[in-house]
């Protein structure tokens, strides 16, 4: 049985009084949770009493002699108008490398927060958590490609790694399947019985990491933008990336505004890709500097697709989009990738000779995993999650990142699960804040009911509203 809303509030305040006033071999105890004050330790500006703010503290790993603590951040938004018999949603967002505890500083986009506890978890290694594996030289020495970017690489790992070691870090520590224990102690030190996941790209394969090594614990799931166990994203990315390509090229034919301003558009635009030099040298427009000029990320991305793809097929405006250096957390995001997905892929004998206009991994080469030293995780920790937890598959149409392929992959072995494919859709298509809003209310509505939504195979409203693209056509 779920504990109460009223009995946890009454646990958390005893809680607190107890780790002001216990005895110190008390206070040691692990795992615990920290309340903090308004205004204290990691700068997220939320306040009110709906808000309590934290940290769990965890061990770094089971070896007896490594006695280091994790200081993780936690932000615990009480429900407005509870209803006790629905589990607190944790967030889980992608990555891996990203906190996410900005997404508490906006509860109502959120809705289900007004009848269930919204929980965030900064994980281990983020950017608020004790210690934090941020190593921000590693971004902009991954995105250069000037003389001697490798030798920069090279140094910016070395000294980040040393100095996290100087610490009493230990990089290995620091995957799926410790961040899925973490998940789990703060469960028990806030007095939960069960949580229910959002989670978000990368997030969702700790959802189903959590799920699989935690059954009991999960009452429900929303999955936006699936990276089951069963995906190899460094080996399938650039067929991934010309699939999405070729569909936005089939959308544009049919229509006909489009179709008259840019006429064989897949054709032409293919064609123009394998004419084009295969390796990038100097300035020179090259196959992937085509493909990388058609960003496709956004409704704004996917209404200027067919004009971009235009204009490659002549070399006109062919450069590729830059979107700057990424906000992640390099240590832990390295730490994650060459210990659980990359050791799994074929990419990691090498680049893919036949991959789509000469693309490589959008993550990690062999040998950056190489200089970040960390081993491989056990087959068992990569294993495909089988679960009856009710969970929802969001899948966006055009996510080249996470195709929709894999969320049906996923619900294979999830056997009270629903997939919804957003026409035209994303990557993460329910925080495409600048959209109609349908992939959101959607997981409002599962949360809330989610064994009707699986049982109700039609159309949802939002999806029959969604119109055709409004392409530009000059």
């Amino acid at each position: 049985m779920a504990i109460s809303n009223q009995v946890r509030k009454a646990l958390i305040a005893l809680g607190a009084v107890l780790t002001l006033t216990a005895p110190a071999w008390s206070q040691a105890a692990l795992p615990r949770f920290e309340p903090v004050a308004e205004g204290a330790a990691f700068p997220i500006e939320v306040s009110g009493p709906r808000y309590q703010r934290g940290y769990l503290i965890v061990t770094q790993s089971d070896n007896p002699e490594d006695g280091l603590e994790l200081r993780l951040p936690v932000i615990h938004i009480r429900a407005a108008e509870p209803r006790p018999e629905l589990a607190p949603v944790l967030f889980l967002p992608g990555g891996p490398g990203v906190g996410g505890l900005s997404a508490a500083q906006y509860p109502g986009a959120y809705p289900w927060s007004v009848e269930r506890d919204f929980v965030i978890l900064g994980r281990r290694g983020t950017q608020y958590a004790e210690p934090s594996l941020r190593c921000e030289a590693i971004g902009p020495a991954l995105a250069s490609t000037k003389p001697g970017a490798q030798a920069r690489l090279e140094t910016a790992l070395q000294e980040c790694r040393s100095a996290l070691e100087a610490q009493g870090v230990r990089p290995e520590a620091y995957h799926s399947a410790a961040s899925a224990s973490d998940i789990d102690a703060l469960r028990q030190v806030l007095g939960f019985e069960q949580w229910s996941l959002f989670a978000l790209s990368y997030g969702t394969r700790l959802a189903l990491t959590y799920a699989r090594d935690y059954p009991e614990r999960v009452q429900s799931m929303v999955l936006d933008s699936p990276l089951p166990h069963s995906a190899r994203f460094d080996d399938a990315y650039p067929a991934n990336l010309e699939q999405a390509l070729r569909r936005v090229a089939q959308m544009c034919a049919a229509q006909a505004e489009c179709d008259a301003a840019f006429p064989d558009l897949e054709a032409r635009f293919f064609a123009a890709v394998e004419a084009a030099p295969r390796a990038c040298e100097a300035d020179q427009v090259c196959q992937r500097t085509l493909v990388n000029s058609v960003p496709l990320g956004s409704a704004a991305d996917l209404a200027r697709a067919p004009l971009l793809m235009d204009q490659a097929t002549r070399m006109e405006g062919a450069t590729s989009q830059s979107y700057g250096v990424s906000d992640f957390d390099w240590g832990v995001r390295l730490s994650v990738w060459c210990s659980e997905a990359l050791p799994y892929a074929q990419r990691r004998n090498g680049p893919l000779p036949d991959s789509f206009a000469g693309i490589d991994s959008a993550t990690f080469t062999p040998a950056t995993c190489e200089s970040w030293a960390v081993p491989p995780r056990p087959a068992s920790e990569v294993a495909i999650t089988t679960s009856d937890a009710p969970t929802l598959i969001l899948a966006g149409e055009l996510d080249a990142l996470t195709p929709p392929a894999w969320g049906y992959d996923a619900a294979r072995t999830l056997s009270r699960s629903r997939v919804i494919v957003l026409p035209g859709g994303f990557h993460t298509e329910s925080t495409q804040w600048d959209g109609d809003g349908c992939a959101m209310s959607l997981a409002v509505r599962f949360f809330s009911s989610p064994d009707e939504m699986i049982a109700d195979t039609s159309l949802a409203p939002c999806i029959e509203a969604r119109a055709e693209s409004a392409f530009i056509t000059r």
